[in-house]
């Protein structure tokens, strides 16, 4: 993946910082755990879309295998730019999706399918999207989960949260800039798209 922060290590990072032990993996089916995985792609999807990030989704076909991991028998490598997995999905005999149980950690997605799979991503032409103000968003978001499950007060947790986001959209609206390049409008659009 275009980050070295793993969804692993950001759940770990939270769960440490409340004083709870590590997960040894995302499935190891602890109360905790759950709840982790079912926010996760919530956490990570709604700032991407509020941060108005540069990223698109994309469908890709998995066929560089690795070895599986977390209960998995195989192991698919994603693109490098590949920011986050949305589903993933095998074909049945008639061409139909499957919708089979997956993990993915850290550029790979995992799960029982020996002839590869299909997974829509969203991916990013920036790879410091997943940057390490990202990241400490995600888990301060993931830390207020946990504060919730206790019936505690999530309200600081959410507000560090929306401070390393801010960071994070800072950082990304900076690189935007950079990139776009002066505007010029042409002849055409003038013509086209004018007043008068």
């Amino acid at each position: 993946m275009a980050h070295t922060f793993s969804m692993l290590g950001i759940m770990n990072a939270a769960l440490t910082a409340q004083g709870i032990d590590k997960l040894t993996s995302v499935n190891d089916g602890s109360p905790e755990a759950l709840a982790l995985t079912e926010n996760w792609p919530l956490i990570v999807e709604a700032e991407l879309e509020d941060g108005n990030y540069n990223f698109t989704r994309v469908e890709e076909h998995l066929l560089t295998r690795v070895d599986g991991q977390f209960g998995f028998p195989d192991g698919y490598q994603l693109p490098l730019s590949t920011l986050h997995v949305r589903h993933v999905w095998t074909l049945g005999a008639g061409g139909n999706r499957l919708s089979p149980d997956w993990s993915s950690d850290q550029g790979h997605v995992y799960l029982d399918a020996a002839d590869g799979c299909y997974a829509e991503v969203l991916v990013s032409s920036d790879p410091a999207v997943w940057g390490a103000n990202f990241a400490r968003g995600v888990q301060h978001k993931l830390e207020a989960v946990i504060l919730r499950l206790d019936d505690e007060n999530p309200q600081q947790a959410e507000a560090q949260a929306e401070a390393y986001f801010q960071r994070a959209r800072t950082k990304s609206s900076k690189q935007r800039q950079r990139e776009s390049g002066p505007y010029r409008e042409s002849s055409f659009a003038r013509a086209r798209f004018g007043r008068g």
